[in-house]
């Protein structure tokens, strides 16, 4: 419906013609033809406004490659698959030691919805059981540990946590698209934490009836 029922003839444009890739229908399919346009910015099909007929248009869109690639593969997809899992990490102990994380994001081509999920989706994904064809997964290596900027002492230059996970992002941006949106804080999860193994714990004390140490391991700071 239109947003005036009545329009003076400087208000209307009418007898337009589009070739295509200039307007479409609000369920985006691309629109050739004659048109007509109000000052209202209102477009509608045909040369002039017939109130049966005309059908309201919008500013033609191209698809994302994503979702082009999903309706070409449509025929091929199974009706029933897994669904993935949300899944929000955060590192372990392990992780922490080997100074990065592995973090898994799956994007659903149809909606460009990124999040993150477990290890046990991933395998689902890898076995197909979760649809291939409507989920993009990506795997990244994400560092939390070391110098939290980039630095140079004597000449030799160390990547910064940021700036590294940066760079990881950006190329994996190449064949995800949205994940530099996705991803707002490149120092998550940080951690500068020095760690030193304590002595074993369940050594026999009464070997030392004299002195008896137990080191402490030292204690973790974390800053963000």
């Amino acid at each position: 419906m239109r947003k005036k029922e009545y329009y003076n003839k400087e208000e209307v444009v009418e007898n337009q013609y589009t070739t295509g890739k200039e307007y479409m229908t609000k369920n985006r399919v691309e629109y050739i033809g004659l048109y007509h346009k109000y000052i209202t910015g209102e477009v509608y099909t045909l040369a002039t406004y017939n109130p049966n007929k005309s059908i309201p248009l919008i500013t033609y869109q191209e698809e994302s490659a994503d979702i082009k690639l999903y309706k070409t593969n449509k025929s091929k997809i199974k009706t029933k698959y897994n669904t993935p899992n949300i899944f929000y990490p955060s590192p372990t102990t392990a992780d922490i030691k080997k100074k990065r994380m592995t973090r898994y994001v799956l994007k659903n081509v149809s909606t460009n919805q990124i999040f993150e999920t477990n290890l046990q989706t991933v395998k689902n994904y890898q076995k197909k059981k979760i649809d291939n064809n409507l989920y993009q997964l990506e795997t990244i290596e994400w560092k939390i540990s070391g110098p939290l900027n980039t630095t140079t002492i004597n000449g030799i230059t160390q990547i910064g946590v940021i700036e590294e996970n940066i760079q990881t992002i950006r190329n994996k941006s190449k064949k995800m698209s949205g994940l530099l949106q996705y991803f707002k804080s490149y120092s998550e999860f940080y951690t500068d934490t020095i760690y030193e193994i304590p002595e074993n714990i369940n050594q026999s004390f009464s070997s030392q009836p004299t002195t008896t140490s137990t080191s402490t391991p030292t204690s973790v700071s974390t800053s963000y």
